[in-house]
């Protein structure tokens, strides 16, 4: 599956060339989607699904703040809970691709019957992000995030078709180690 985003990055390298301009390229936004999580580790394999909200603001001319809110029900009821907070910047590479880079703050709660953990930690990324064609755009890259006593490096994949200057759909997945995440979301531009 990593061979797999690679491949799609490569992808997005060679076809920015051919890539017409489309104004999709805005860090100011709300998304709203359905998460499915597979946690596979150490003989435990269960799956998840729920909801994630992400946003992002934009400051000054190439900074942005964010935020993440996923709420996940696992096999067995087990809960997760994980809030992202932190700033980013964009430069851009050439008009239709930027690279992004995230820091940020972690709080992730596990809760699963009267047992209840809740940590904290940090997540650092970066990514390629660029239009490859009228209103469609790939992203993609890493994020390291580290929590408590554990720390994973995941590849990430975003695309997002734009309907409208102001609505997106897109899918994600994020790959590391234990985790397996797909995601379908809906995004408001502002």
């Amino acid at each position: 599956m990593q061979r797999l985003i690679l491949s799609g990055l490569a992808v997005l390298a060679a076809a920015l060339p051919f890539a017409t301009q489309a104004d999709t390229m805005d860090y100011s936004w709300a998304e709203f989607g359905y998460v499915e999580t597979e946690l596979d580790a150490g003989g435990f394999d269960v799956d998840g699904d729920g909801f994630a909200l992400r946003g992002s603001v934009a400051f000054l001319e190439n900074f942005f703040a964010f935020a993440g809110y996923e709420d996940i029900g696992f096999d067995g009821g087990v809960d997760l809970t994980q809030i992202q907070v932190g700033v980013g910047g964009h430069w851009p590479v050439n008009e239709r691709m930027d690279i992004v880079g995230r820091l940020g703050i972690v709080n992730l709660e596990v809760e699963a019957g009267p047992f209840d953990e809740d940590e904290d930690g940090f997540l650092i990324g970066a990514r390629l992000r660029g239009v490859v064609a009228p209103k469609f755009e790939l992203e993609g890259g890493f994020d390291y995030v580290d929590v408590g006593d554990d720390d994973d490096t995941a590849l990430v994949g975003e695309g997002r078709y734009f309907f409208t200057e102001m609505f997106a759909g897109g899918l994600l997945i994020s790959i590391a180690d234990d985790v397996t995440t797909l995601g379908l979301n809906l995004r408001v531009t502002f």
